[in-house]
């Protein structure tokens, strides 16, 4: 049987455990924050969503009215923003490129000039390669058409 010391000391254990575990201060004001800012971004978006369908309501048939005028004028602005945009993209391009260009003739190695370099490195030796089976058909066919002119003179 547990005597009183033994329920004291138990107790006073069970104490220190409760105190280890619980959240100190620093703790329950980042809970208290987070659930401040969660509950108050809920809000926001319930009025945002409130007012965005208030808003359609009362501005569906304003655009229903003007809709003749208005999907011509929202085509003509799609299609010049798409247009802009692809200019400016394309010209982007045209720059970046040029000036990748420059600083691979520059000799500063730009990102990508090892693969272009073993590119132009394996070209040359196809190139090289093809010219020396070209030159040994061509010798072929020179002895072929000397041994077929010989045989044809006898």
């Amino acid at each position: 049987m547990l005597n009183i010391q033994q329920l004291k000391e138990q107790a006073e254990h069970m104490k220190e455990r409760l105190q280890e575990q619980a959240p100190n201060q620093r703790q329950l004001i980042g809970a208290v924050t987070i659930v401040t800012v969660i509950v108050l971004l809920t809000t926001i978006g319930g009025l945002v969503t409130g007012g965005l369908a208030i808003g359609a309501a009362v501005l569906t048939p304003v655009f229903i009215f003007f809709s003749p005028v208005l999907v011509p004028l929202g085509t003509v602005f799609f299609v010049g923003v798409a247009g802009l945009l692809s200019a400016a993209g394309v010209t982007l391009v045209g720059v970046s490129t040029l000036r990748w260009l420059y600083h691979y003739f520059m000799g500063y190695h730009p990102v990508g000039s090892d693969k272009v370099d073993a590119a132009k490195n394996r070209i040359v030796d196809t190139a090289s390669h093809l010219k020396e089976r070209a030159s040994d058909y061509v010798y072929d066919a020179q002895e072929n058409f000397e041994h077929c002119v010989a045989v044809s003179t006898m």
